[in-house]
């Protein structure tokens, strides 16, 4: 039994095993190293000799793991004191040292920084390196030319297993399992405590059953992993290749507690006997603990897949918000991926459909905004999806929710915003200034008329002239409620409705342009005789009178009685047509005469709520 290992299970279990395999002991070794004190004793690299078990180019059991400091401190120590060869060789042993602790960030930032001297030491860096990448999951590119394939090496099939499990080679790595499983009698306990359950779901994968469970049972060793996901996962993979399901099923829920890797996958096979069983009670279960664990994994492959199997677990129990919701974080966090573009193909016509049924009014209003409010976060990247913003504005627009609609507007366009910092080439601006236009109008709707007036004044002209026009007409309104004259009069409208040229006739009057202003009135008149009202009726009938205009002031006396059945109106109406005081020649009285009458209508007028 070797000193690192000393009484442990595990190691006793390997020899054992090993003895029940091979009909004899385990391999002998020859001693490690002696460890280091205060001091680490320098050694002579060699070449190892054909047919004698070597480890000298790399051994991770010289540095035991409970003197770990104790070493680390020495060579530090040494370091300061040493040049030339005698350093490389220090800080390959510093590489070796945190490689048998699987402090892989370390022993990469170490290796980095030697410069071999000799061949001897060139060889030894590239075995530590080798080992650095293989522990890390990273193939190397000709194993066979690596000292770790060296035949003479007691543990060269373990590290051929770990090539053959980084590489994906099937081959290599069936080859090589048992022997590589014994290997690790050559190891580390930190080493083991990583690499075991990787060789213990490969014997699973193979179908080598018997060598398998003797795998399991050598993971009892390490109580964290035998009683935590990644036990509670292998034992559960192992019962379902073996058509156990109640064990596999119990197993995995067991690992799906956790938040690690091993967790995850126990959640994915349970969704995978979920969706193979088909029945309603296994599917929601498997919903359950998909998202129970939907945040407890990010940034890799699993990740990805335990999204994508969330969106089919949710579409085979006919929750199509569920799973839209689902593809649109896949479209969040994988862009520019296929799996992206897989999900944005599925959630295009769900999209389509949710909006179109809110729009027609098949989804209750609540349930839709509910909706909407979690799409938003998801689907935020999504090129198509202001446009679906837009719309649930224009909805609540229509519905009078003019606040609401603001707000949706005012989304559409951040997120046209955000899209065009994100990716420069989606950024339209047409359609943020139909957005801007919308939110203008909105604003203006629900009376926040100096909101509505700084959009429109910050918007360019556009150069398509019925556009232009429409944003004029919005302008000209808002100005005119306000009360800015000023403003109304310099908004040319080209095809004014009647509420613009009521708004220009009443601002005309204002400033006293009584021709002018007789003019918009009686295009209201004679354009849109059905909004031509009492009170337009009036003002023009003051405007052409003070314009001198008497048939125009003739005219409107006559349509009086169709326009109002008030008598008192009629009278101070027809009050109008009354010959004034003649002027020529001007005299005092006469103009007296004339301004008296005048007055006393326009205070009959006021009087009556102009």
């Amino acid at each position: 039994m070797n000193k690192v290992w000393g009484s442990s299970v595990f190691a006793a279990a390997l020899v054992v095993w090993a003895t029940a395999i091979n009909g004899a002991s385990a391999p002998k070794e020859e001693s490690p190293k002696a460890e280091v004190a205060a001091q680490p004793k320098k050694q002579e690299i060699t070449a190892p000799r054909r047919g004698v078990q070597q480890l000298w180019d790399l051994d991770l059991r010289r540095w035991p793991e409970e003197r770990f400091y104790e070493n680390l401190t020495a060579h530090i120590d040494t370091l300061s004191s040493s040049h030339g060869p005698e350093t490389a060789m220090i800080l390959m042993d510093t590489a070796e040292l945190y490689l048998g602790q699987m402090m892989m960030y370390e022993a990469g930032s170490v290796l980095d920084a030697i410069t071999p001297t000799g061949l001897g030491q060139e060889r030894r860096l590239q075995a530590l390196q080798d080992a650095r990448n293989l522990l890390s999951g990273i193939p190397i590119e000709d194993f066979e030319a690596s000292a770790l394939a060296n035949p003479n090496r007691p543990d060269q099939a373990f590290w051929a297993a770990m090539q053959g499990i980084a590489d994906a080679d099937a081959a290599l790595l069936t080859n090589n399992l048992e022997a590589g499983l014994l290997g690790l009698i050559y190891q580390t306990r930190p080493v083991a405590r990583v690499v075991l359950p990787l060789l213990t779901e490969a014997m699973i994968e193979v179908g080598n059953h018997a060598v398998a469970r003797q795998s399991l049972r050598l993971l009892q060793d390490f109580p964290e992993l035998s009683e935590g996901t990644a036990g509670y996962y292998l034992r559960g993979r192992a019962a379902e290749v073996r058509k156990n399901a109640s064990t596999a099923l119990e197993s995995y829920f067991e690992a799906a507690k956790g938040w690690d890797k091993y967790a995850v996958r126990g959640r994915l096979a349970l969704a995978d006997m979920a969706l193979d069983d088909g029945g309603r009670g296994a599917l929601l279960a498997a919903q359950d603990v998909l998202e129970f664990g939907a945040d407890a994994w990010r940034g890799d492959r699993l990740e990805l897949i335990a999204l994508q199997k969330l969106a089919q677990v949710y579409q085979s129990n006919r929750e199509s918000i569920g799973a839209l919701k689902t593809n649109g974080k896949i479209m969040m966090r994988f862009p520019n991926s296929d799996a992206a573009a897989k999900a944005e193909q599925l959630a295009a016509e769900e999209l389509e459909e949710v909006y179109a049924k809110g729009v027609r009014g098949e989804l209750p209003l609540s349930r839709w905004l509910s909706v909407h409010y979690q799409l938003v976060p998801a689907f935020r990247y999504y090129a198509a999806f202001p446009g679906y913003v837009e719309n649930m504005g224009d909805y609540m627009l229509s519905i009078g929710g003019t606040t609401m609609a603001a707000k949706e507007y005012q989304r559409a366009l951040d997120l046209h915003r955000d899209l065009a910092i994100f990716d420069p080439a989606t950024k339209d601006v047409q359609a943020e200034f139909a957005v801007t236009l919308k939110l203008a109008e909105a604003y203006a709707k629900g009376g926040q008329l100096h909101k509505s007036r700084d959009l429109l004044l910050a918007l360019d002209a556009p150069d398509d002239a019925e556009l232009r026009d429409k944003v004029n007409r919005i302008k000209a309104d808002v100005m005119a409620r306000l009360g800015d004259s000023k403003g109304l009069l310099s908004t040319h409208v080209k095809s004014p409705g009647p509420g613009n040229l009521r708004d220009v006739g009443k601002a005309l009057w204002q400033e006293q342009e009584w021709a002018q202003s007789a003019i918009f009135y009686n295009r209201l008149w004679a354009e849109f005789p059905g909004n031509f009202d009492v009170d337009d009726a009036t003002y023009l009938l003051i405007a052409s009178h003070r314009s001198g205009d008497m048939i125009t002031s003739q005219k409107v006396v006559r349509a009086f009685p169709t326009l109002t059945e008030s008598q008192d109106w009629l009278r101070i109406a027809q009050s109008f047509l009354t010959q004034p005081a003649d002027v020529f020649p001007l005299t005092r009285q006469g103009a007296d005469q004339r301004i008296e009458s005048l007055n006393q209508s326009l205070d009959r007028l006021s009087g009556q709520g102009l």
